[in-house]
């Protein structure tokens, strides 16, 4: 079984299920954003909730925020940030409530999405970081 450590180190209530194999497990951590990619944090959020489901094949993270700030403010942040990224296949999708950035490693073992929403007092992020430990590539 993998267990890894999910949005920080500290687990606030764990729940997990388990394949007969011990080979799934869901985490509920604390609000420690250790886990998120650095480029990705958003400064000054509260953290409604994050989770990690891991298994031996891979695991994905999901990270759910809210910061007072603007949506276009924290869409310019996303953008930036995506952009950024190297070696990486990169989408993205716009309206007035909503926007949505992915992007997935040209290995094709991680892969990265964000989802805002318009909110009357700011704006809400929804972070899913996915990894998939079957197509590693050696370097």
């Amino acid at each position: 079984m993998l267990v890894l450590a999910g949005c920080g180190s500290k687990a606030r209530e764990s729940k997990g299920t388990q394949a007969s194999s011990g080979a799934y497990s869901h985490t509920e951590l604390s609000d420690d954003l250790s886990t998120l990619p650095a480029q990705f944090r958003y400064p000054n959020v509260q953290v409604l909730d994050c989770g990690e489901d891991s298994s031996e094949s891979g695991v994905k993270r999901d990270f759910v925020l809210r910061s007072s700030d603007s949506f276009p403010q924290v869409v310019s942040f996303y953008k930036q940030a995506f952009d950024g990224l190297m070696n990486y296949g990169i989408g993205a999708a716009y309206s007035d409530r909503t926007a949505r950035f992915t992007a997935e490693s040209d290995a094709g073992n991680e892969k990265l999405m964000c989802i805002l929403v318009r909110e009357e007092t700011g704006t809400l992020i929804i972070f899913i970081h996915e990894l998939d430990f079957r197509r590693r590539t050696e370097v």
